[in-house]
């Protein structure tokens, strides 16, 4: 299709609310009104791509959606011109220009796997090495509430067919949240699991106080503690799976985590990482390892949606912790047809077209806060 190298002819960037329409609280913060960064790609043949980079709260990530949009300021000018099919080279002119700000640099890679599908007539999924499933698992979360409400969301969800459950926890005092948790366990079904996800909200100590009174009961920690040095600590004194989500920030991490047998799964983040490309190097890691792992982000649209769903789609169940959507909470679609959605606890992949699925109408971000044109 087009010319044998193509090249990036123009990037738009657009801010685009997501305001959560139910309560969505964490131990740091309460999600109001995210505002998601969009990455519109142009290469020289006029084919069109999107990437998507989206923080839920300030707190709750060290990125912001404002830092990521300022970060774009400098990244996208550096790849106007190059050749979007290689990868390589574009994230190394990324790290060469800005050091960090990977949810930022996610955008674009993003933007560009979306772009090589199309230009190849094929979708991400593909070039991640193929599904495996075109229905992928989810997981639903259980704010920060009383026990006796997360109980009855927890049941609702399970009645609705999500199977995966993830009850946020920390924030105040410890004794409502093993109150909480024991609430939840009283209506888990067989065949249902459970994460306690504090957002690096315990203490060492109170980690292992929570580990220790909820001893008999069946349930991952993900995340309990801020620093890899006290998750280290308490590994051994915890009695439950320890779950690594915002520690888990790059393959080097991952696979020392890994193999001094601190992490027994991951909560991924596509835009934590920097993207697809170094993603699917995780991935690649966790299979080989047989080390579970999530596929989503922070908050978001169809977009990193639709990535998140793409990646699980290529893991065996028995190691897909889930691709998350934001999609339940703010109800937006940028494609009312495709956008990735949860049916009966499972998502389906995307059906638009080559890439990643999606099918995005002129004018829908409205007019953009950045455009970077090839003026060569």
């Amino acid at each position: 299709m087009g010319r044998m190298t193509p090249t990036i002819d123009e990037i738009r960037i657009y801010k685009v609310p997501l305001p959560a329409k139910t309560l969505y609280n964490m131990s740091s913060s309460a999600v109001v009104t995210p505002e998601s960064t969009i990455v519109e790609l142009i290469d020289s043949d006029g084919i069109i791509a999107y990437g998507e980079a989206c923080m839920a709260t300030p707190q709750a990530q060290d990125a912001t959606n404002e830092s990521i949009r300022s970060a774009l300021s400098l990244l996208a000018p550096s790849v106007i011109g190059a050749n979007p099919m290689n990868l390589d080279s574009i994230i190394s002119t990324m790290n060469s220009v800005l050091k960090g700000e990977n949810e930022a640099k996610a955008a674009i890679d993003i933007a560009c796997w979306d772009l090589i599908g199309k230009r190849l007539g094929k979708s991400v999924v593909e070039l991640l090495g193929g599904n495996m499933t075109n229905e992928v698992i989810t997981y639903h979360v259980v704010g920060i509430t009383s026990p006796e409400s997360a109980a009855a969301e927890a049941g609702r969800l399970q009645s609705d067919g999500i199977s995966r459950l993830q009850l946020k926890a920390g924030g105040r005092p410890i004794e409502e949240d093993i109150a909480s948790i024991k609430a939840v366990t009283e209506v888990i079904k067989i065949g249902s699991t459970l994460d306690v996800d504090t957002n690096r909200g315990w203490t060492e100590s109170e980690a292992i106080r929570v580990s220790v009174a909820c001893s008999d009961i069946n349930f991952g920690l993900e995340q309990p503690c801020a620093t890899k040095e006290e998750l280290s600590r308490i590994k051994p004194r915890i009695l439950h799976p320890l779950i690594i989500d915002e520690s888990a920030t790059d393959i080097t991490t991952i696979s020392k985590m890994v193999f001094s047998e601190i992490a027994d799964g991951f909560g991924m983040k596509i835009s934590r990482v920097g993207g697809l490309t170094p993603m699917k190097v995780i991935r690649d890691f966790c299979l080989e390892t047989r080390t579970p792992m999530s596929s989503d982000d922070a908050w978001g649209g169809d977009i990193i949606g639709a990535a998140g769903v793409a990646l699980g789609s290529t893991m065996p169940n028995h190691l897909n912790r889930g691709a998350w959507l934001a999609h339940p909470y703010h109800q937006v679609h940028y494609d009312p047809i495709n956008g990735p959605r949860i049916e009966n606890g499972v998502i389906r992949l995307p059906k638009g077209g080559p890439g990643l699925g999606l099918v995005i109408e002129k004018g829908t971000f409205g007019d953009p806060e950045q455009i970077y044109e090839n003026n060569n």
